[in-house]
Parts: C-alpha cells; structure tokens; sequence
C-alpha cells in the first residue's frame, strides 16, 4: 500500500491479504447492518475522509461518496476483515460503487490506509445534492432497509454459492 494516498489517483483494487479495513460511511456505520452483511462483528473505530463528499442516492435510502476537495466525511474504520467478509461486502455494495484505496484519519490522528466504497464516474447523476444523515437513517429507515434492501439477497445468494 502506498504510504501517503493522493484521492487523485484512487482505482480500483482487489484485497492482497488478510486483515484488511473497510472505512464505512454509511449504512454499514450501522453494526446491525454491518452484521447482517458479513455475519459477524468487527473492531471499529470513529474516523474521518477527506476531500470526499456524502450524498443521498436517488430514490435510496443509503448515500453515495464521489472525491470533493476539502470536503470531509465523518464514518466508522472496521479492522481485520478477510477475504469472505470483503467478498460479501462487495455483493451487498452492487455495481454503483467500486472499492478503492483511501486515506483515513483517526480520532487519535493516525493515518490508515483502508478501502471504501466509491460511487463508479459512470453513476455519479444518480446522486442528488443532499447531504445523507446517520442519524435519519436510523430513526426512520433502518428497519425497512434490513428488510428490504435488494443487497442482502444478492449476499445471501453467493454465500449459498460458495458455502460461506
């Protein structure tokens, strides 16, 4: 991994080891969320990405990250995920989004390589300008997205699959 990340640069890579970290800034903030999707639970911490924005898909109940210079986004580092964890992470994430290599800062000032999971060039027009709250999401809609949102099926299908 490189030692300092330039968002620039961010594409699209596939994990090389175990241990990996996720650096969540949505729905998967949520552990119950983050639990339904991989099965079990993780370390965490409180971290922040910048020059990166936030914003609501169109007609979703989830946001959307694209690169923003001197924006800032408050989420949650998830630490020692392995293979079958990202593997179901990226079944639940879709073809929106592709996980990229960013930066990280944590509440005590460390730097941290981890991936995240960023809105494809191609998709950006389905984000709309308004900003996504944790908050809302799970006073209002948390309940519904655990019971309807179509990622968790297509999770369940490839765990089925590979009989993870």
């Amino acid at each position: 991994m490189p030692e300092f990340f330039d968002y620039t640069t961010a594409r699209p890579h596939a994990p090389t080891v175990a241990g990996l970290k996720i650096f969540a800034y949505g729905t998967l903030m949520v552990p119950s969320v983050m639990r339904a999707v991989t099965g079990r639970d993780f370390t965490r911490q409180a971290a922040r990405l910048r020059d990166y924005a936030r914003f609501r898909v169109k007609d979703a109940l989830y946001p959307g990250i694209i690169a923003k210079r001197q924006a800032v986004i408050d989420g949650v580092l998830y630490v020692d995920l392995d293979h079958p964890a990202i593997e179901r992470l990226d079944m639940f994430e879709g073809g929106l989004y592709q996980r990229n290599l960013v930066r990280v800062e944590t509440n005590s000032g460390a730097l941290i390589n981890a991936d995240t999971y960023v809105v494809k060039p191609s998709y950006r027009d389905r984000l709309t300008s308004t900003p996504w709250s944790q908050a809302e999401f799970e006073q209002k809609y948390l309940h519904e997205f655990l019971a309807r949102y179509p990622g968790f099926r297509s999770v369940r299908a490839c765990c089925a699959r590979s009989g993870a």
